[in-house]
């Protein structure tokens, strides 16, 4: 299973969590994790190469995480747009595949 953990501070995302493999199906025939892939991805991409914000990230096999705790307010505004719509991408996913893939959200 992959297990989603977004992080919101004054109900703004600040960081998410991503880590293992789903299980649906195996290697490289695996639509869960493809799709969990192509969205978390995408937003990185578009926060790093559409905003140009620099930003904390990890991404390993099986794993991303990306943190905007350390960065302006200005930037964690502009960053919401995109994490939203990743959470709610996410969060659609799971109705459908819950077996293989489970979203939090956390305040802290």
């Amino acid at each position: 299973m992959t297990n989603v953990l977004f992080k919101k501070k004054q109900g703004k995302i600040v960081s998410f969590n991503i880590n293992g493999h789903s299980g649906f199906d195996e290697y490289n025939r695996d639509i869960v994790c493809s799709g969990i892939s192509v969205l978390s991805q995408t937003t990185l991409i578009g926060i790093l190469e559409v905003l140009k914000i620099d930003v904390d990230y990890s991404i390993k096999d099986g794993f991303l995480s990306l943190s905007i705790e350390q960065n302006s307010c200005s930037e964690i505004h502009k960053c919401q747009v995109l994490l939203k719509t990743m959470l709610l991408g996410l969060k659609s996913m799971e109705l459908s595949y819950g077996d293989y893939i489970s979203v939090n959200v956390e305040e802290v």
